[in-house]
């Protein structure tokens, strides 16, 4: 019997999300994608993604202040990001749509071919920065499927824990506010699949500052 072997695919659908959403996609795939060894040729190079969702970022505030004009100025910036994070989500598929491994850290959202559900692995913390007064930034792995995630934060020794609203990525999750010079310990979980969540993540303790 032949093996077939698994393929994934980037979940494209972030093309229709918000202009947030479109915006933090972007940090994220910029972050990922500087200097990935399995990703050695991305069309589109992370200085000029940065450039494009700059470009975005100014055209929101100037759509805050209402008009037709400034609205569609946005939208064409907006739709100006979303070509290039396209043309690299179709490249690296290309290069990797059986590495599930390098797929996630393309910084975009993999999803499997396979339409059954089933429960979703859990994610890891990778690092959790604390360079931001009253906030601390959860640096996480993505898992197969995951689309949205959550964290949780404890500060004594988890015995009990307070849960975060949930985030569109695990890339880069902001906890605010938090007490500086209070150590917490801080897990991620996925949200979705057979069971509604995955189970928590290795937890990593920290000083926030």
């Amino acid at each position: 019997m032949k093996t077939e072997i698994p393929s994934f695919r980037i979940w494209t659908g972030f093309s229709r999300g918000t202009d947030d959403d479109v915006n933090n996609l972007t940090l994220d795939t910029e972050d990922a994608l500087l200097d990935n060894p399995a990703f050695p040729k991305i069309p589109v190079a992370v200085t000029d993604l940065e450039t494009q969702r700059l470009a975005l970022v100014s055209a929101m505030t100037e759509a805050r202040k209402g008009g037709s004009d400034r609205t569609r100025a946005k939208n064409l910036a907006k739709q100006g990001l979303i070509d290039p994070l396209i043309k690299n989500a179709l490249y690296c598929m290309g290069e990797a749509r059986h590495d599930l491994n390098a797929l996630l850290s393309s910084g975009y959202e993999v999803v499997s071919k396979n339409r059954s559900s089933g429960p979703l692995d859990p994610p890891s913390i990778l690092d959790v920065l604390n360079d931001v007064s009253g906030q601390l930034t959860v640096r996480g792995q993505g898992v197969l499927n995951g689309r949205m995630y959550k964290a949780r934060t404890s500060t004594d020794g988890g015995k009990t824990w307070t849960e975060w609203p949930p985030s569109n990525g695990a890339r880069r999750m902001a906890l605010q506010p938090v007490i500086p010079g209070t150590t917490y310990l801080v897990e991620i979980c996925a949200l979705g699949g057979s069971t509604g969540q995955s189970p928590w993540s290795n937890p990593v303790s920290i000083m926030a500052t």
